[in-house]
């Protein structure tokens, strides 16, 4: 078995700076009566203006019935929209209101702060290197996780055959 050590293990860093972040952020949104999941949320609406629910999951990183509780929250605040999708009338789109907008305004500039503090010292395209590098640990993880589940449906079709 190989050797564990924590410090060198990749991911233990990520959720380190993720729950750092989060701890800051939490101060910076404080005053504005907006925590961490919703701020993710109206980013994630101010960046694409209109998506699913189920975009705004996966997007959003926030598991679908904690995010419709965090939405209607939001909607209550007077913050998002629910539309009607005019394709299709099972789904849902979530949008930003006038006031969500406005809101998003006030708080981005503290939280750009905030990540212009976190970059601070990196050297020169560390940032750029850091986002393709995590995009790509994200598509290897989708791949791999694509290829279990067909391996394991192909095993399993193979399984009831025997």
């Amino acid at each position: 078995m190989a050797s564990f050590e924590l410090e060198k293990h990749a991911f233990f860093w990520l959720t380190q700076v993720i729950a750092s972040r989060d701890r800051r952020l939490a101060e910076a949104l404080d005053g504005h009566r907006l925590r961490a999941p919703e701020w993710r949320v109206l980013a994630t609406l101010h960046a694409r203006q209109r998506c699913s629910m189920s975009e705004l999951a996966d997007l959003a990183s926030i598991e679908r019935s904690t995010l419709t509780r965090i939405v209607d929250r939001m909607q209550q605040a007077g913050w998002v929209t629910r539309l009607s999708d005019a394709d299709d009338m099972r789904v849902t789109r979530l949008a930003p209101t006038a006031s969500g907008e406005k809101l998003f305004a006030r708080v981005w500039p503290a939280v750009e702060e905030l990540n212009i503090a976190a970059l601070a010292g990196l050297p020169e395209g560390a940032a750029d290197l850091m986002r393709w590098t995590l995009q790509r640990m994200q598509a290897n993880l989708d791949t791999e996780l694509a290829g279990k589940g067909a391996r394991l449906k192909r095993d399993n079709v193979e399984l009831r055959q025997v």
